[in-house]
C-alpha cells in the first residue's frame, strides 16, 4: 500500500492537466485505463479555441503543443439558421483561430508532461474499487499486464477524471442528471489527396444535425447527431446507409466527392453525446475530499464545442480547491463550486439559444425537445 496526497482516476486531458498543476508540490498518482503503447481509434474531431492558449501555458505544455502540429481551424460553414450556408472566419477571434486536435497525440503529450512534472502514472488499471475510512480514500485496482496484480493506494483526496463513464463517482452513488438522449453516429474516411478542405461543416436537418471536418491526420470525420429513440439510430449503423444519407446534404456532399472508401473497411461508431452532469449539491455533501473534472463533472453537447476546453478549465479550477484543502484552509471548495455552477449556467443558456436558432424545424420532435432549459444544478 502506498500513500499519496492526491489520486486521479483518468489520464485523459482533464486528469493529466490537473497532475501537471499539482505534481511539482504534492505526491500525485494518476490511474489510467488505457496504455500509451496501444494505438487508439482516431477520435471524432475535437477542437480547442484560441482561448485555451492561457491554460496550456499554465500547465507548462504550450511549447510542446505547438511542436505537435495540431491543425489550425479554418472557417466554419454552417447551414443552421437557414438553408443558406453561412461562413464564419475564426480570424476575427481575438484569442486566435484555435486548433483541430490530433487527440491521440494531445492526450499522450499531456500524460508525458504529467510524468515530467513528478506525477506517478500507472496505465492499464482496471476493476477499480473505492472505500473511505478515517479521512482517507482507499483505491483497489488491478493492472492488466501479462501477470495481473492487485494494488492498493491511499490518499485523502481523489479525483474522478474518467470522462462520461464517471467510474469513481458512480461507485460512490452520486447522482448524475441526464438532460437528453443525444447519440452521435460517426465514421472516419481515409485520407484523400484531393480533399484539402480545412473548414468545419455543420448542417441542421429535420431529425438532427451533421458535422464534418478534416483531421490533422488527413482523415475526414463525418458525424450525425440524433435522438436515441429515432428509428434511424439503428438503420444508419452501416457505412453504406450513413454515407448515402450524408451525400443527400449538399454542404457535405461537395467534400465527400473526393472520397471513394472501401465500405468493407469502414466502421460506424456510436457514442452518447447529450448533456449530463453531476448533482453538485449531493456531491459536496456525500463525498468529502472527492472532486470531479472534465466530462466526469459535466458532459457537454458537442454543438457547444467546449469539451476539451472544459476539461482543461475544470482541472485548473479544481487545482486551486485541492491545494487549499491540502493546506488545511476552511471551506476550500466554495470558489470551485461557484465557478462550475457559473459554467453550467452559461452553457445551458448558450445551448438553448443555439438550438432555438433552427426555426425551420421547430415543430420537429428533435428540436422541440431542446427548446427549454432546465434548472441549474
Amino acid at each position: 500500500m502506498a500513500q499519496w496526497d492526491v489520486i486521479i482516476v483518468g489520464g485523459g486531458p482533464a486528469g493529466s492537466a490537473l497532475a501537471c498543476r499539482l505534481a511539482p508540490r504534492w505526491r500525485v498518482l494518476v490511474l489510467e485505463r488505457s496504455e500509451a503503447a496501444v494505438a487508439s481509434t482516431p477520435r471524432i474531431g475535437e477542437s480547442l479555441p484560441g482561448a485555451a492558449r492561457v491554460l496550456l501555458q499554465r500547465f507548462g505544455v504550450f511549447e510542446r503543443f505547438l511542436q505537435d502540429q495540431h491543425a489550425e481551424r479554418g472557417a466554419t460553414i454552417s447551414q443552421w439558421h437557414s438553408e443558406q450556408a453561412v461562413w464564419f472566419d475564426h480570424l476575427r477571434d481575438p484569442n486566435g483561430r484555435g486548433w483541430h486536435l490530433d487527440r491521440t497525440r494531445f492526450d499522450l503529450a499531456l500524460r508525458a508532461a504529467a510524468s515530467a512534472a513528478g506525477a506517478q502514472v500507472l496505465e492499464a488499471c482496471t476493476r477499480l474499487g473505492v472505500s473511505h475510512k478515517e479521512g482517507q480514500w482507499t483505491l483497489e485496482f488491478q493492472r492488466a499486464h501479462s501477470t495481473p496484480c492487485q494494488q492498493i493506494q491511499r490518499a485523502p483526496i481523489v479525483v474522478d477524471a474518467s470522462g462520461r463513464s464517471a467510474t469513481l463517482t458512480r461507485q460512490l452513488g452520486v447522482t448524475r442528471r441526464v438532460m437528453d438522449q443525444l447519440i452521435c453516429l460517426y465514421c472516419h474516411l481515409p485520407a484523400a489527396s484531393a480533399d484539402v478542405d480545412q473548414c468545419t461543416r455543420l448542417s441542421a436537418q429535420r431529425a438532427g444535425w451533421w458535422y464534418s471536418a478534416r483531421l490533422p491526420c488527413g482523415q475526414r470525420v463525418v458525424a450525425y447527431h440524433l435522438d436515441k429513440d429515432d428509428v434511424e439510430h439503428k438503420t444508419l449503423r452501416t457505412p453504406q446507409a450513413l454515407l448515402t444519407k450524408t451525400r443527400e446534404i449538399p454542404l457535405l456532399a461537395e467534400v465527400l466527392m473526393s472520397h471513394a472508401p472501401d465500405l468493407a473497411e469502414l466502421a460506424i461508431h456510436a457514442r452518447p453525446a447529450g448533456s449530463d452532469f453531476l448533482d453538485l449539491e449531493a456531491f459536496a455533501t456525500r463525498a468529502p475530499g472527492v472532486y470531479a473534472i472534465g466530462d466526469a463533472l459535466m458532459a457537454f453537447d458537442p454543438i457547444a464545442s467546449q469539451g476539451i476546453f472544459h476539461a482543461l478549465a475544470s482541472a485548473e479550477s479544481a487545482a486551486g480547491a485541492i491545494e487549499a484543502r491540502l493546506r488545511g484552509e476552511s471551506n476550500p471548495d466554495a470558489l470551485h463550486h461557484e465557478e462550475m455552477r457559473a459554467v453550467y449556467t452559461r452553457y445551458r443558456q448558450h445551448l438553448q439559444v443555439t438550438y432555438a436558432q433552427v426555426q425551420r424545424f421547430r415543430n420537429e420532435p428533435f428540436w422541440r425537445r431542446r427548446a427549454n432549459v432546465d434548472q441549474a444544478p
